[in-house]
C-alpha cells in the first residue's frame, strides 16, 4: 500500500529542460540494486500494519496539536532500516497538508533522527521528484553538502542559469533568482537580511526600541556610529574616567578583522565604515579566560514571526587570561574571542574528541552548561535570558525585514535565515548581544565543529520543510492574493465560527506554523510563537500584525480549529 501524495499543478516544459532530462535518463540509475529493499518495506503485511498504526496515531495527534509537541515526544512509526542517502518523505501531521523531505543525520552527527510519520520514497517517486540543490560559492561548506547528500539531493551546477528547477538554494542569490522562484522552492536568505546582520544597521534598529523600551532593550552596549556620532563620542571620551575602555569595529566585516581597543588617550578618526561600542569590562570568566557564545538562531518567517534557537552551539575562548591593564590593550588574544583570531595564537588548543567537548579553546554549549552547574549557576535560567534577548532583537528588526519583503509576500514561506548571534555573559550573568552574523561560519576545524554544524544544518533543512513538487507537471500560477484583514475581528474567532471567519490564507498560515513546530525535533526550541510566552512579547512589536495576533488567538482558544477544516 502506498500513501498517495496530493501535489497540484501541471505545465509544459521548456525544450532545454526536456533535453537535459532525456540525457539524464541515459545515465546509470542511482536506485539500481535497491528494489528488493523497497518491495520489502512498502508491500509486506508488516508495512500495511505500520500504515494503519500511523493513521491511528495521526488521529490521536489531532487531540494534542496545539501543545506543539516535537518529534522527540512522539512515537516512532517507521522502524525499518533505511539505506544510506536514500530519499525519505516526511509525512505531514495534519490531513490534506503537503509532505516534505526528511533529512537524515550523516554519521558525523553521531545521532539518528526518529522516523516519525515518515516513509522512504519508491523508485518511481525518486525519478519523479528529482531532488536537487544549488549551493553557491567556489568552496561551499562541507556540512551543507553532506546534509543535502544524505537526504538524497543532487547538486546542480551554480553556473547553469537555465536550470531553475532546484528545490533548495544555499547562498545569497541575485534579485532575478528571488523574483523567479516558485512557491515550492527554498532559499536560505531573506531579502534585507543585513538589517540584522550589519553592526551599524543592527544598532540603528535596536536603538530605536531601546529609546522606547529602555528596560527591555538594555542588552546591547551603547554604540557610536562614527559617521553620525563622532562628536558625541569625542564628548564621551573627554568626560570619561581614565580607565574607561571602548572597542572599535568595522560596520560590515567579520572574523575579528579591523577590531581594536580604544582608551581615553586613544586618537579616533571619523570614519563612516567603523563604529565604537562601550566595552564590557566585567565579563564572566572560566578558568580566568574571557569567552563568548555563538548562538544559532533560525527565522523561518517574518509574517507571522517564527523564531527558533538551537540548543547547542559553540563557546569560544580567548587564549590569554583576561586583564584590563593598560599595557594589555593591544593584546588581541586577551580581549577578542573570535575563533579566526585565536586560532593563530600559540596558546590555542584544538579540540580532538567530540566526547570531550569541554577541552581546548572551543567548547560545546552542552559542556558549558555542565560547567555552569558545577559552579552553582543555574544554566537553564541563563539560557532563558539568552532566548529573551534573541527574540527581542528579532522583534526590533521585524519592521525593517517586512519592508524589504513587501514585494515578495507570495514567497513568505520560501525564505529562511540562519543567524549566528554573538552573546557575551558578564559577571552578573547578564547576556549582551554583541553582533549578529549573516551566514555564520560553518567551517569545521575540529571533530566537535563537524558534529555540531552538520547536525545544525540537517536540523535547519528538516525544520523549514522542503516540499515535494512534480517538476514535470508544474505550472506557474498566479500568486496568492493577500487581502487586508481587520485585526479587531480576531478576539471573536473561536472553534465554533472559525470555518466562517478564517480565509484559506489564514488556514495555510496556521498549518505552516504547527507543522514547523512538529518538525523542530529535539535540538530546536521554538521561542516565538511559543504557546506559553507569546502574550508576553506581543506589546513589543512596533505594529500589531494580523498573523501574529491570529496565532496568539489560536493558542489562547486551546481548541484545534484546524480539525474543522479536515
Amino acid at each position: 500500500m502506498r500513501q498517495q501524495l496530493q501535489l497540484t499543478g501541471d505545465s509544459t516544459l521548456s525544450q532545454s529542460t526536456m533535453q537535459r532530462r532525456n540525457s539524464n535518463k541515459k545515465q546509470k540509475s542511482p536506485i539500481q540494486g535497491r528494489r528488493l529493499f523497497l518491495s520489502h518495506v512498502i508491500q509486506t503485511p508488516q508495512s500495511l500494519q505500520q500504515v494503519q498504526t500511523q493513521q491511528q496515531q495521526q488521529q490521536e495527534y489531532q487531540q494534542h496539536i496545539i501543545q506543539g509537541r516535537s518529534h522527540s515526544q512522539s512515537n516512532v512509526v517507521f522502524q525499518e532500516e533505511v539505506p544510506q542517502k536514500w530519499p525519505i518523505i516526511q509525512l505531514p501531521f495534519l490531513k490534506n497538508t503537503q509532505p516534505t523531505i526528511f533529512f537524515q543525520y550523516p554519521p558525523v552527527c553521531e545521532d539518528k533522527r526518529p522516523l516519525v510519520n515518515a516513509r522512504p520514497m519508491t523508485e518511481e517517486e525518486v525519478k519523479k521528484y528529482q531532488l536537487t540543490c544549488r549551493v553557491l560559492g567556489s568552496a561551499p561548506y562541507k556540512c551543507v553538502l553532506t546534509s543535502f547528500d544524505w537526504a538524497g539531493f543532487k547538486r546542480i551546477d551554480e553556473d547553469d542559469d537555465e536550470d531553475e528547477e532546484w528545490n533548495v538554494q544555499w547562498g545569497i542569490g541575485n534579485k532575478s533568482t528571488l523574483r523567479n522562484m516558485n512557491r515550492y522552492q527554498k532559499i536560505n536568505h531573506f531579502p534585507g537580511c543585513w538589517n540584522m546582520g550589519r553592526k551599524d544597521l543592527l544598532w540603528l534598529n535596536l536603538s530605536k526600541f531601546k529609546r522606547k523600551y529602555p528596560k527591555e532593550y538594555n542588552f546591547i552596549p551603547n554604540t557610536y556610529l562614527l559617521q553620525y556620532d563622532y562628536d558625541r563620542f569625542m564628548m564621551a571620551q573627554d568626560s570619561a574616567q581614565k580607565d574607561t575602555l571602548w572597542i572599535k569595529k568595522p560596520c560590515a566585516d567579520s572574523r575579528g578583522r579591523g577590531i581594536t581597543m580604544v582608551s581615553k588617550k586613544s586618537k579616533v578618526k571619523k570614519d563612516k565604515n567603523f563604529l565604537i561600542m562601550d566595552y564590557i569590562y566585567n565579563p564572566h570568566l572560566i578558568n580566568g579566560y574571557k569567552y563568548d557564545l555563538r548562538v544559532y538562531v533560525l527565522i523561518s518567517c517574518f509574517d507571522p514571526l517564527r523564531v527558533y534557537m538551537y540548543k547547542d552551539g559553540l563557546v569560544r575562548f580567548a587564549t590569554q587570561k583576561y586583564s584590563t591593564n593598560s599595557k594589555d590593550l593591544t593584546k588581541r588574544y586577551i580581549h577578542l574571542t573570535n575563533f579566526a583570531v585565536n586560532k593563530l595564537s600559540p596558546n590555542f588548543v584544538k579540540n580532538q574528541n567530540t566526547q570531550k567537548d569541554d577541552e581546548g579553546s572551543k567548547w560545546s554549549h552542552q559542556a558549558y552548561r555542565k560547567k555552569l552547574d558545577e559552579l552553582g549557576i543555574n544554566s537553564r535560567e541563563l539560557f532563558m535570558r539568552i532566548q529573551d534577548v534573541v527574540l527581542k532583537t528579532c522583534i526590533a528588526t521585524e519592521p525593517f525585514m517586512l519592508d524589504s519583503n513587501a514585494k515578495s509576500l507570495e514567497h513568505r514561506n520560501g525564505y529562511f535565515e540562519l543567524y549566528g548571534f554573538d552573546v557575551l555573559i558578564d559577571e552578573n550573568l547578564k547576556p549582551w548581544v554583541l553582533e549578529v552574523n549573516v551566514s555564520p561560519s560553518l567551517n569545521s576545524s575540529s571533530p566537535l565543529d563537524k558534529k555540531i554544524k552538520t547536525s545544525l544544518i540537517s536540523d535547519v533543512l528538516h525544520l523549514v520543510g522542503v516540499p515535494l513538487w512534480d517538476k514535470k507537471n508544474y505550472k506557474i500560477g498566479s500568486p496568492p492574493k493577500y487581502n487586508q484583514r481587520n485585526i479587531k475581528d480576531i478576539p471573536n474567532i473561536n472553534s465554533s465560527n472559525c470555518l466562517n471567519k478564517l480565509s484559506q490564507n489564514d488556514v495555510s498560515m496556521l498549518i505552516h506554523t504547527i507543522e514547523e513546530a512538529k518538525r523542530r525535533g529535539k535540538n530546536f526550541s521554538c521561542i516565538f510563537p511559543n504557546p506559553k510566552t507569546i502574550h508576553q512579547y506581543m506589546d513589543l512589536f512596533e505594529f500589531p500584525r494580523f498573523n501574529n495576533k491570529l496565532v496568539e488567538r489560536f493558542y489562547q482558544d486551546k481548541c484545534n480549529w484546524l480539525s474543522r477544516f479536515n
